[in-house]
């Protein structure tokens, strides 16, 4: 049996499984947080060129373009949808991936579910099919797809919104073979368009293919049956065939599903800029708050993080407030001036050219550590008169159940996301529909 069939026949299986009310409020939790930076990214200027492009030529449908009152094709809608969950990087991440579970899964779903009017279990069920693709697939692939510098959130994640789409459109085993095979050619996204707008362009365009593969399928289309382990497949392309073990696709998909791992569970961000920079702000900001330093105080801040962590974060100099989500230096530099870090931090060119931000932003380095865990970082501030204080931050807030986020703040995050569109009346109602897992 080929790869695609193992990894089909798995997936189904495991879709068809009775999932705990934990699984499934954990992926309540995660779309009503990846619905809600949907919400405040449709209202970003990248998400506005995109749709000034793409809608006087899109067909009009059932799928809705959240944020707007535009209704387009599910192909479109996922396109439009999964740029704009991810513009403002405020999702959700997985270590196993090296990746964005959510905006990889959610857009090309909904989208569909649109069209064929489904809600609820149907929706939630999907879900965690992807959730648990997106791992496999990130277990079989990565780090060294994050490491050589493909972007995993699309060159893996394409696989858990085809996973998705699959489930809640009911394909059969050959079908979905078919759609995976399909889409190890659609594949792509590449780590150097990080820190501009093209990043979530990718995201969205992996929606758009997810669904695309999905329907193909459905009509009969065909793809090579050794897609992925043929020498010129997905996994010797992508990742040299030495570097990508496909059983985590092949063997069963029993036991405890992966939305429930607590060694690298679902990460959610309290701040919207790259998820390797939150465990040295955690450290920074812990820092400031003992020490009541200022930044008229700081000599100098030194940040260690893995070396996995470090290439793309070590932007001394963003060029603009996008930049800046990528930018440990500047994160650091505003956090530290300001005692936390908002959305407008990264759209407001005043607040990225704030001159006390800019100074600090020079007496910020970066380095890399020797340890194993690759949440850890190590913080040192010096002052002006030669004082050090230093922090060891095992893991950023959110980025296990050992390190919790604050009671209420992912409702607290949605309801600011979601009021950039709406009212505080309709985002409060929203919310309620959303935990009730009506998402029409």
């Amino acid at each position: 049996m080929t790869v695609a069939r193992h990894f089909a026949a798995n997936l189904l299986a495991f879709s068809g499984q009775r999932f705990s009310d934990a699984a499934y409020e954990q992926a309540r939790t995660a779309i009503i947080d990846t619905l809600g930076v949907t919400l405040a990214g449709g209202v970003q200027e990248g998400a506005s060129k995109l749709r000034r492009v793409v809608v006087p030529s899109a067909a009009t449908g059932k799928s809705r373009i959240f944020g707007t009152d535009l209704k387009l094709n599910p192909l479109d809608a996922a396109l439009l949808n999964g740029t704009a969950s991810h513009l403002l990087d405020f999702d959700d991440s997985n270590s196993w991936l090296h990746g964005h579970i959510s905006v990889a899964v959610l857009p090309a779903l909904l989208a569909l579910a649109d069209d064929r009017e489904l809600n609820g279990e149907a929706i939630l069920r999907a879900y965690l099919a992807g959730y648990e693709t997106a791992v496999r697939m990130g277990k079989a692939v990565s780090p060294f797809q994050y490491r050589h510098g493909w972007h995993p959130t699309t060159t893996v994640g394409l696989f858990a919104g085809v996973a998705a789409c699959a489930v809640l459109l009911g394909l059969n085993e050959e079908q979905t073979a078919t759609a995976l095979s399909i889409s190890a050619s659609l594949s792509s996204g590449i780590k150097s368009n990080f820190g501009s707008e093209t990043k979530a362009l990718v995201v969205g365009q992996a929606a758009r293919s997810a669904v695309m593969a999905v329907l193909l399928a459905q009509e009969g289309f065909t793809a090579g049956k050794t897609a992925f382990e043929h020498h010129h497949g997905y996994f010797n392309v992508f990742n040299g065939r030495e570097n990508a073990d496909a059983t985590p696709l092949t063997e069963a998909w029993t036991g405890t599903p992966f939305i429930l791992d607590t060694e690298k569970s679902n990460n959610f961000k309290y701040f919207s800029c790259c998820y390797a920079i939150l465990s040295p702000l955690d450290g920074v900001l812990a820092l400031r708050d003992e020490t009541g330093l200022t930044s008229d105080d700081i000599e100098r801040i030194e940040v260690q993080v893995h070396p996995i962590r470090f290439p793309h974060i070590n932007i001394p100099q963003p060029e603009n407030p996008l930049a800046g989500k990528f930018s440990l230096h500047y994160c650091v530099a505003r956090a530290f001036v300001t005692g936390t870090l908002t959305l407008d931090d990264f759209i407001d060119p005043q607040r990225f050219a704030d001159p006390h931000t800019q100074s600090l932003m020079n007496r910020v380095t970066l380095t890399t550590h020797n340890e194993p865990v690759t949440h850890t970082a190590f913080v040192t501030l010096t002052t002006t008169d030669g004082r050090q204080f230093r922090k060891t931050v095992e893991g950023a807030r959110g980025s296990s159940p050992k390190f919790p986020l604050p009671e209420g703040l992912l409702k607290e995050k949605f309801l600011d996301c979601a009021r950039r569109v709406l009212t505080a009346p309709e985002a409060q109602a929203l919310y309620q529909r959303l935990l009730n897992d009506d998402y029409r």
